[in-house]
């Protein structure tokens, strides 16, 4: 019997059209606990690319933040010093996601 071979998933590119649909709870508050801003930045750790969302105002709760990003973008993380460090390149990605959220992203 011949083997077939399985076919690469194909990976989504940078920027085609992600969509994500807030949950009830989840859905913007409006302005009403301040401003809502994000900084991400990329970096390289021991050859590995790392984004990191530093200086966040209007975040609730970081920790629960960190473990839905997480979970969002199969990808393991950490939280250290108000910063989340998650493993792999995914500003465009996080991008989408917190303006979605509500949250004005920089970087």
């Amino acid at each position: 019997m011949r083997r077939m071979k399985r076919q690469k998933q194909k990976r989504m590119m940078e920027g085609e059209g992600w969509s994500f649909k807030p949950a009830a709870d989840d859905a913007p508050a409006g302005n009403s606990g301040g401003e809502r801003l994000i900084k991400l930045r990329m970096e390289r750790r021991r050859g590995k690319p790392t984004t990191v969302l530093y200086e966040m105002s209007g975040v609730p709760d970081l920790k629960e933040m960190a473990r839905s990003l997480r979970q969002l973008l199969s990808a393991g993380g950490t939280i250290k010093d108000g910063t989340i460090e998650l493993q792999g390149e995914h500003r465009e990605r996080l991008r989408v996601y917190l303006q979605e959220r509500g949250y004005q992203v920089k970087g």
